[in-house]
């Protein structure tokens, strides 16, 4: 019979202590504002975190776009197309052959 007391007594005993603590909480709380809820911290770190991806898009949008129009890379694209159709022009009397000789 004291094993079911002393089960008795430590849930008495964490009653207790979650009371208090509960107690000393509202306390605190109750001279500023109130403590946000896990729900509320997790809304506000969710668009915390979307405003930052947000604000990533649009510098890495700006940044390729301003690379897209620069010299370097119209320069680039129009080397590659240059040196495409001389590629394409001296493998022309290749393909143009039937292979039926």
């Amino acid at each position: 019979m004291t094993h079911g007391g002393a089960t008795m007594k430590l849930v008495l005993a964490v009653a207790v202590l979650l009371m208090t603590l509960s107690a000393v909480v509202t306390d605190s709380n109750e001279d500023g504002e109130k403590e946000p809820t896990m729900a509320q911290k997790f809304e506000k770190y969710q668009k915390e975190v979307q405003t930052f991806v947000d604000n990533l898009g649009e510098k890495a949008k700006a940044a390729f776009l301003e690379f897209h129009n620069s010299e370097f890379s119209n320069k680039t694209r129009k080397w590659l197309s240059e040196t495409f159709q001389k590629l394409k022009k001296k493998f022309e009397p290749m393909t143009s052959q039937d292979g039926s000789d």
